[in-house]
């Protein structure tokens, strides 16, 4: 029970976080560019997908991971705790 909470918490808090990442982006960097995906270069085409709202994927993964992490150890801290 603890690990789901700990996912629903990231997963909120990264929908928050990439929603308002991708609102400042689009404010200061105007309109973003026609995608161009191919059935042919998964990769490539998940990599665009994927920093689509803001045009760096790898800083979002990068700030995503750190969000689950945290909420995870939050989780299991207070899971320890109530023992």
């Amino acid at each position: 029970m603890t690990l789901r909470r700990g996912l629903a918490a990231g997963t909120v808090v990264s929908l928050l976080v990439v929603g308002a990442w991708s609102l400042l982006a689009a404010a200061t960097t105007g309109p973003v560019p026609r995608l161009h995906l191919s059935w042919h270069h998964p990769l490539a085409s998940y990599a665009a997908l994927a920093s689509a709202p803001t045009g760096i994927g790898w800083e979002l993964f990068a700030v995503l991971s750190v969000i689950y992490t945290l909420c995870l150890l939050v989780a299991g801290w207070r899971k320890g705790r109530q023992r």
